[in-house]
């Protein structure tokens, strides 16, 4: 099967859409996706959503869909609308045996529906655009220096990515993947981490001597800050390289300071999380949040993105690949464990009238929505008004990612442009708790999602587990049974 080229392929079903053409749009959209990978899937339906963005809102308003059309181009719009939500990680393996175009393409269109305006204008021109994946973790997380197990140390993990796109003279769509990269602060430069006694959490962190951060809450303890989803121009400047001289990094630009309102986030209350329980949690930008080089054990970061595994020298020389560039639109997207609304679709069409209900008490999951349910109740607004449905959809993401209880539901902060609560967070475990687990999800998938396709989801789930729960025992009673041999 020839390569799709999702550019191509994206500009066609735009130009349907933007003509009018709704129905033949939604129908040329799911043929080019038969058969292709759901990286490819993903990155044609941002780069449409992004491309007809007027349109496809114009589609959602009361009577903007003629009901002829409903049903078949009514899923494919809802699919569309939950595309512009934070994307999914790749994995390595993934985008690894892509052609060049095609993971430009697959970039770009994270970039179209996350980054700005000119981000979107510098990925038409020769111009190096910059990408920032990030994975949510705790700023105590770090690994052991000799057995590269994970620990408490605040040192830093390298599970981020960061990407440059760029086109040629002639047009040639290229990428480039650092995937030793982070884009969070480390536990080592807090003041949480050096106080006496050290505050709760921050009590195997390994200490720097220097201590970053700005005391928002006035406490007598500099928080940790670290730069906000968003578009960021970033211009050169330099940073010191032990036992060299300094080498070339990227800083914000006096142009980005002066139009950065809350691109920050500061943990100001220790537990090294960035969520809306920090107070005065979301700052004005400044330019010390660099991209700059990282060491080989320690991501060296107080708030800076860096990049180690001895990929930085290629990060520069890539970065710098257009001649007379001086600015790079650098566009910062957090990443969701959440299944896409489009597999939420695709699952397989049970009665809800079948399958069993955990808001019915009896049912083993009972106990857990019921805590989710309290928790989004606790909060009141939205999340209360909807605590019915949302407690389901959450459910499921608890349970896909292996949670036996829920101790708290936190919003997000109100960053850039986003409102506060556009992600939600389950927490399992205190607040201060290194060991505590946290799961992230988009606000917008968990609202869009229908409580029939929960259940649905949450059954499929259930039945899943059951069957492996019954393949290990099937094979732990024939790794038992004697063994007949002989000589």
């Amino acid at each position: 099967m020839p390569e799709l080229d999702i550019n191509a392929s994206a500009d066609e079903v735009a130009r349907l859409f933007n003509q009018g053409q709704a129905r033949e749009a939604a129908m040329r959209l799911d043929a080019l996706r038969q058969d292709q990978s759901l990286l490819v899937q993903e990155a044609l339906d941002r780069s449409v959503a992004s491309r007809a963005a007027e349109r496809i809102d114009a589609l959602q308003r009361p009577g903007g869909l003629p009901a002829t059309d409903a049903s078949t181009v009514g899923p494919v719009i809802t699919r569309l609308e939950a595309a512009r939500n934070a994307p999914r990680f790749p994995g390595a393996e993934e985008t690894r045996d892509l052609s060049q175009a095609q993971q430009h393409d697959i970039y770009a269109s994270i970039v179209e529906t996350r980054g700005s305006d000119a981000a979107h204008q510098a990925l038409a021109t020769q111009d190096r655009v910059i990408l920032g994946l990030r994975n949510e973790n705790r700023t105590t997380q770090g690994r052991d220096p000799v057995t590269r197990e994970a620990d408490n140390r605040g040192t830093g993990v390298y599970d981020d990515r960061i990407v440059v796109l760029w086109r040629a003279a002639d047009g040639a769509r290229h990428a480039r993947e650092f995937n030793q990269a982070t884009t969070e602060p480390t536990a080592q430069y807090d003041g949480h981490a050096k106080t006496t006694p050290r505050s709760e959490g921050f009590a195997q962190v390994a200490i720097r001597q220097k201590t970053e951060g700005e005391d928002v809450n006035r406490d007598n303890v500099r928080d940790l800050g670290r730069l906000a989803e968003g578009t960021t121009e970033m211009g050169r400047t330099t940073h010191p390289l032990r036992n060299h001289p300094d080498e070339f990094a990227l800083r914000p630009t006096d142009a980005a300071v002066a139009n950065g309102q809350h691109r920050v986030e500061r943990d100001s209350n220790g537990d090294g999380w960035f969520d809306a329980r920090d107070t005065h949690g979301v700052q004005d930008l400044n330019n010390t949040f660099k991209i700059h080089r990282g060491s080989g054990r320690n991501t060296d970061s107080a708030g800076c993105q860096t990049i180690g595994g001895n990929e930085y020298d290629t990060f520069v020389s890539t970065v710098r690949g257009t001649p007379g560039q001086d600015r790079w639109q650098y566009v910062l997207t957090s990443v969701t464990p959440t299944q896409t609304l489009q597999q939420n679709q695709e699952q397989e069409n049970l009665s809800t009238a079948t399958i069993s209900d955990p808001r019915v008490p009896g049912h083993p999951d009972h106990a857990l929505q019921q805590q989710i349910s309290g928790h989004l109740t606790a909060l009141g607004g939205r999340y209360a008004q909807h605590a019915d449905s949302y407690s389901l959809a959450l459910l499921y993401e608890a349970k896909a990612n292996g949670m036996t209880r829920v101790d708290n539901v936190v919003p997000s902060n109100a960053i850039g442009t986003q409102a506060e609560g556009a992600r939600i967070f389950l927490v399992q475990g205190q607040n201060n708790d290194p060991a505590a687990l946290r799961v992230a999800s988009e606000a917008a998938t968990i609202a869009a999602t229908p409580v029939e396709t929960s259940l649905q989801r949450l059954h499929q789930q259930q039945q899943t587990a059951a069957e492996a729960q019954v393949q290990g025992q099937q094979q732990q009673e024939q790794h038992q049974q004697p063994t007949m041999g002989g000589r």
